[in-house]
């Protein structure tokens, strides 16, 4: 398009440059003969002006045509670049939509979640203190078991001893020999002397 343009330029160009070299020459020539030489250089010079006013005034029209023409392909494509930009936009627009909504729903889903685990930490808080309560009674109970078997078995120990009187384990004169028996220094040993000192006071 733009060779064409520049071949249409040169061709008009060199016909109007023609144009005005055939007339000057012409009006020059008009001038060397009498006076209607000089009207026909004139009528051919005034000719050769319309001719090249004509042509140029084609050339600018052409210019003009060519340029809306050149204008209006590069609306049409800067057209066609907004439309296919807004559809790009918009699907752009759509995706960071879907994006954003899926964001949302794992939002809310972690969120329930977190609602569920803290509803389970404070169920699990509250359990922590009934157990607490629960062992410390529990303990407690032991404990007073503990303190009562402690109790009884002292108790039981106290029931089965019997006092038995001082002299029981003390064998006597006939348990150690016989009537027709003599003591002996083991037997003797046997006996319980303990009053002996006594008897002696006594005596």
């Amino acid at each position: 398009m733009a060779g064409r343009r520049a071949a249409q330029k040169s061709t008009e160009r060199t016909i109007a440059l023609t144009i005005l070299v055939v007339g000057s020459i012409a009006a020059v020539a008009s001038l060397l003969g009498n006076v209607w030489f000089v009207r026909a250089g004139v009528l051919v010079a005034v000719a050769m002006a319309f001719a090249a006013v004509a042509l140029a005034w084609r050339e600018l029209r052409q210019e003009r045509d060519q340029h809306a023409l050149e204008m209006r392909h590069e609306m049409a494509l800067r057209a066609q670049q907004a439309v296919r930009h807004h559809e790009e936009s918009v699907a752009m627009i759509g995706r960071f939509n879907a994006r954003a909504e899926n964001l949302q729903a794992v939002i809310a889903k972690l969120r329930s979640q977190v609602g569920s685990a803290r509803a389970e930490l404070s169920s699990m808080r509250g359990n922590a203190v009934w157990l607490r309560a629960e062992v410390a009674e529990r303990q407690a109970r032991i404990e007073a078991l503990e303190a009562r078997i402690v109790e009884l078995e002292a108790e039981e120990a106290t029931g089965n001893v019997v006092a038995l009187p001082r002299n029981a384990m003390v064998p006597s004169v006939e348990d150690i020999w016989g009537e027709d028996e003599h003591p002996t220094m083991i037997d003797l040993a046997k006996l319980n002397l303990d009053g002996i000192p006594e008897l002696r006071r006594h005596a």
